[in-house]
């Protein structure tokens, strides 16, 4: 699939049709290529001379290989993007969201030059829609004839992007809490298994988020550099994205802490239940063991034992065996051990 945006006269990107690789005019500021199939990679060969790299190659993680300038002056970016899954959509609701945790990673590659950014990835993005959309209505007044904007602006979408994972994901941290924390929830309703498998879903975001965050960082890093852009109008907002990547990477360090403390109460009081039931078939036996002991006594071959001829035989055995198991059941439950 291959998508391309022109700047209107207001600076706002605009789509453009793209039948064929006559299409790919020279105003065109953004070429976006997702899985592109071979025909599409030779329509961008031949309209701008440029190569792509291949999907496969994209996930060298080497910085030499993620950020560097090749000898046409063509700038190279690799950058993680955090993905869930395809059914996942903006405006799910809680329910949706809760069975949409499953993410992937995915790495993007920008190419940029003076006057175009082309962008190669294998998945649809919501940063992408997201930034497209802001870019479409041009909300913060930008002149995206400059494709750095356009680079930055997919940059800052991925950093809202993660922003609103992690929020989501400290709402429903809160919501797991209140189910854990509470007693009565925790024994009546309250499955500590799926538990744990919810909380091994959040921790598994929350290590997708941190790995992005950290490439997000080294990303802005590089970017700062003096040659690499080319100019220092851009600094301020690559200040500005660094700031933010730092405090979301310490708000993901609290949501780690938090996870943890959770995941060891849930299996705690998974421990607990299972050793509360371990005892409870363990007292059965204790107190079994006094009236089977009577029974076998009275079940052996002799005349000797009080109460083993008579009319009123059974019922004094009976009551001997009753009594045997009546009093370990009152210590049992005056020691409140069941």
């Amino acid at each position: 699939m291959l998508e391309a945006f022109y700047t209107t006269e207001r600076g706002s990107l605009e789509d453009s049709t793209i039948n064929g690789g006559f299409d790919l005019h020279p105003e065109c500021v953004w070429v976006d290529l997702i899985s592109p199939t071979g025909e599409e990679q030779q329509w961008v060969l031949d309209a701008y001379k440029q190569n792509l790299p291949t999907l496969k190659s994209l996930e060298d993680i080497s910085s030499s290989a993620r950020f560097y300038r090749d000898d046409d002056g063509i700038l190279h970016v690799s950058t993680y993007f955090l993905t869930k899954n395809k059914n996942f959509q903006v405006e799910a609701d809680a329910e949706d969201l809760e069975n949409s945790l499953a993410a992937a990673v995915h790495t993007v590659a920008f190419l940029l030059d003076k006057t175009r950014l082309i962008t190669l990835r294998s998945e649809k993005l919501v940063a992408f829609r997201a930034f497209r959309a802001r870019a479409k209505r041009n909300d913060y007044d930008m002149d995206y004839k400059d494709p750095v904007w356009i680079l930055l602006g997919l940059l800052e979408a991925k950093l809202d992007e993660l922003s609103d994972i992690l929020e989501d994901t400290h709402k429903y941290l809160e919501a797991y809490s209140t189910e854990v924390l509470n007693n009565h929830h925790r024994e009546q309703v309250l499955d500590l298994d799926d538990m744990i498998t919810r909380l091994a879903h959040q921790e598994d975001m929350l290590g997708k988020v941190q790995l992005c965050l950290t490439d997000l960082r080294r990303v802005l890093t590089f970017l700062s550099r003096p040659r690499a852009l080319g100019s220092h109008i851009y600094d301020a907002d690559i200040r500005e994205m660094n700031e933010d990547v730092r405090s979301l990477l310490e708000h993901n360090t609290f949501l780690f802490q938090k996870l943890k403390f959770l995941l060891d109460i849930t299996t705690g009081f998974a421990n607990t239940e299972m050793n509360e039931t371990f005892k409870r078939f363990s007292i059965l036996p204790s107190m079994l063991a006094p009236p089977m002991l009577v029974a076998g006594i009275y079940g052996m071959n002799t005349d000797i034992l009080p109460f083993a001829r008579g009319e009123y035989s059974f019922v004094m055995v009976f009551g001997v065996v009753m009594f045997f198991f009546t009093v370990p059941l009152l210590i049992f439950k005056w020691k409140k051990w069941i």
